[in-house]
């Protein structure tokens, strides 16, 4: 009892008895000041002078206090051999002494020290021995502190539910005790531990509530661990605004705190990394993940490592520093055959390189990594399989091979569905919708569309949901459902701009712009696409500017204000001659064939026509066939060469029904409708018109009025 009693003194429990219970107090607090406010050399001075003064008093219980406070102070600094020859001899005094709460304080410390090293199994025997000790005692710090430091080993050991326990009974000791720090460490823990068991909400309430209370108990180290937590889970929600706040502020705080853990630093600074390049921020992006591949070098983390260059190559992808991220991605997957036993990694990486050389258009290279991919995955891993896969099927879609494509890509999705990969199996849906589109149509494309869609009830990934939206909003564009398109395409763009997405932004900004045009509101088109246009620009979007920019064209054009659709028909033109897929350029080139016509300029329509379908024949573009099949007839009613009119508006006719394409086919009944009129055959072109009519009705396009006034007068 009178050792419990000294301890109970020199903590501040009780009050002294002894100038030198006195002294050795206030050296303990010094030095706790100093540690507290980042001094950390000056604490280490002042603990040694209480262990010397302790030891020259022969106060075995004083030497425990200060060798546990240095050898948490240079676990603190990394300097781990030193700290642990310190803890190990605070637990022999301990161990002499006979006293249970002094052995389970000594345990608890070198516990602490081995969670620190990540020696997790080492770590839960101190602890347990700790925690059995001090529970007989009464003394409800130690048991709390054990309680939470074990808790930290089962949410290490991905066993968040019994942590969850852990820290509910802790929580239960410190509120009594009133100590702030302590309640504010275990708040920490208990978002984590929710967060682990799917509690997401509970958990960032409680991350929150951590935050806040180290700030208002002034401790900094404890800020850092729980911003970065917090910061991390709103990361992988996509949530990337709030998150990066957190983590400019934690980056603030490490450069204050110094010495950090640094497996903790490196993954944070990664996560940073990734972030930024999400925003479009390559700079930092750089910075951030380029740091945190200097950290896990210098500390032996191969691990690290190799996620730091993967990242970086990504980076550098983005930047279109082909040769930068090659050597990147294929120093990551040497790593991973050499080092480190992480196959869904080195899958991973693998796949990174392959799809850098799909974008470089080297096919062979690509299909040679995808292959390889499938070997190294094997039965084991299903899901790298699908994985490669999906990849493979992609550079068969590239090259014009839409049915073996179609076979990859259902092969991956059976194996997304056995392992219940849900987000994988929405994208993939899309791919394969938009390919049988191309092969066969709308209809043939609906049902995988509307499977997606009612498999994303179960997709909390944002991104996931964005994309889904925005494909199935515009096929119901084309089918008519202009209610339900309109309410997809603005929440897709809501969530690209709520996940900082900006190519997702103005891709689907554009779309929706599209969608306003075909329906008859050019002007609110126009200004989508302004906005569209500006980000792509500042992405180097060349595509997507050239697209967009067409896209501007038209709705001048359908505006009638054809000089400035036709100079932005030549812009769009002018970015397409760098792209690959001269399938654009075609499609542009027959647009500005049809402004030239509205101006009765018929060589130049005629001249751009001839240039344009044999391209759209050879993509298999069905859909930009029949367009321009409907425009040759046009323009041949034009020149009155009715017979050859009658035969391309015809074939325009045959190839949109065929696909479902209701505009192109309604654009071609008018055609047969001129056709008709200017042989005298008045009924039979107002039954054309008729048709005409009911399908640009069921499209909400514009032109619907337009006949019905016609055929009323008529």
């Amino acid at each position: 009892m009178a050792l419990r009693n000294f301890l109970s003194r020199l903590t501040g429990a009780e009050p002294a008895l002894s100038p030198l219970e006195t002294e050795l107090r206030r050296l303990s607090e010094s030095g706790d000041a100093a540690r507290h406010d980042n001094q950390l050399d000056l604490a280490l001075d002042i603990y040694r002078q209480g262990l010397t003064l302790a030891r020259d008093n022969g106060l075995t219980a004083g030497q425990e206090i200060f060798l546990g406070q240095i050898g948490a102070l240079l676990t603190q600094q990394s300097r781990f051999d030193e700290a642990e020859t310190n803890l190990n001899e605070a637990l022999a005094l301990a161990n002499e002494s006979g006293d249970a709460a002094r052995r389970a304080r000594a345990l608890l410390n070198l516990g602490a020290y081995q969670l620190r090293r990540e020696n997790v199994a080492q770590a839960q025997r101190h602890l347990e021995q700790s925690l059995e000790l001090a529970r007989p005692t009464g003394d409800s710090t130690l048991v709390g502190l054990g309680l939470a430091n074990l808790a930290d080993v089962y949410l290490k050991q991905d066993n968040p539910t019994y942590a969850l326990r852990l820290l509910k009974e802790a929580i239960m000791l410190f509120q009594t005790s009133r100590n702030t720090g302590q309640i504010t460490y275990i708040f920490g823990r208990l978002g984590q531990a929710h967060i682990g068991t799917g509690e997401a909400d509970k958990g960032r309430k409680y991350l929150a509530q951590a935050i806040r209370g180290s700030q208002e108990s002034n401790q900094p180290d404890q800020e850092f661990l729980w911003s970065n937590a917090l910061a991390d889970e709103l990361y992988k929600e996509s949530q990337l605004g709030e998150a990066l706040k957190l983590y400019e502020r934690a980056e603030a705080l490490r450069a204050q705190l110094g010495n950090l853990p640094a497996n903790l630093g490196v993954r944070n600074l990664l996560n940073q990394g990734t972030a930024f390049q999400r925003v479009g921020d390559n700079d930092k992006a750089l910075d951030f993940t380029n740091r945190a591949l200097e950290q896990a070098r210098a500390a032996g983390q191969a691990d690290v490592e190799a996620l730091a260059l993967v990242n970086l190559g990504s980076i550098e992808q983005g930047l279109k520093q082909y040769g930068e991220a090659e050597a990147s991605y294929t120093q990551a997957i040497a790593l991973y055959a050499e080092r480190i036993k992480n196959q869904a990694e080195r899958v991973n990486a693998m796949l990174a390189l392959g799809s850098l050389y799909q974008e470089q258009h080297q096919s062979d290279k690509a299909m040679e990594i995808f292959n390889q991919v499938i070997e190294v995955a094997s039965a084991n891993d299903p899901i790298g399989r699908a994985h490669a896969l999906r990849r493979i099927g992609s550079v068969l879609e590239k090259q014009g091979n839409l049915a073996e494509a179609i076979e990859k890509w259902s092969e991956a999705l059976a194996l997304y569905e056995r392992a219940a990969e849900t987000t994988a199996m929405v994208r993939l849906l899309c791919d394969i919708g938009a390919a049988r589109r191309t092969l066969s149509g709308i209809g043939a494309a609906l049902q995988d569309y509307e499977r997606a869609t009612v498999l994303l009830t179960n997709v909390k990934d944002p991104n996931t949901r964005g994309l889904v939206l925005s494909n199935v909003a515009t096929l119901y564009t084309d089918l008519g459902q202009v209610e339900t398109a309109q309410s997809f395409y603005q929440e897709s763009i809501q969530l690209a701009r709520q996940l900082a997405n900006r190519r997702a932004e103005s891709l689907r900004l554009g779309n929706f712009a599209w969608f306003y045009i075909v329906t008859g509101k050019p002007s609110e088109g126009i200004k989508l696409l302004e906005d569209a246009i500006a980000i792509s620009r500042q992405l180097d979007d060349k595509l997507l500017v050239a697209v967009q920019t067409n896209n501007l064209a038209l709705a001048y054009y359908e505006l009638r204000d054809y000089k400035t659709a036709e100079g932005l028909y030549g812009q769009a033109l002018a970015a397409a001659e760098s792209l690959s897929e001269t399938r654009w350029r075609a499609i542009f080139q027959s647009n500005l064939g049809r402004t030239y016509l509205a101006q009765g300029r018929k060589d130049e329509a005629q001249a751009l026509f001839d240039q344009s379908l044999p391209v759209s024949r050879a993509a298999g573009d069905q859909e930009a066939t029949a367009r321009t099949l409907a425009r040759i007839g046009e323009l041949r009613v034009v020149e009155n060469k009715l017979d050859e009119a009658d035969q391309a508006a015809r074939e325009a006719e045959t190839i949109a029904r065929k696909w479902g394409y209701r505009k192109g086919q309604a654009d071609a009944i008018m055609v047969r409708s001129g056709v008709e009129r200017a042989r005298g055959n008045q009924e039979q072109a107002e039954r054309h018109m008729r048709d005409a009519q009911r399908l640009y009705a069921i499209l909400h396009d514009p032109t619907a009025n337009e006949l019905a006034q016609a055929l009323n007068k008529a």
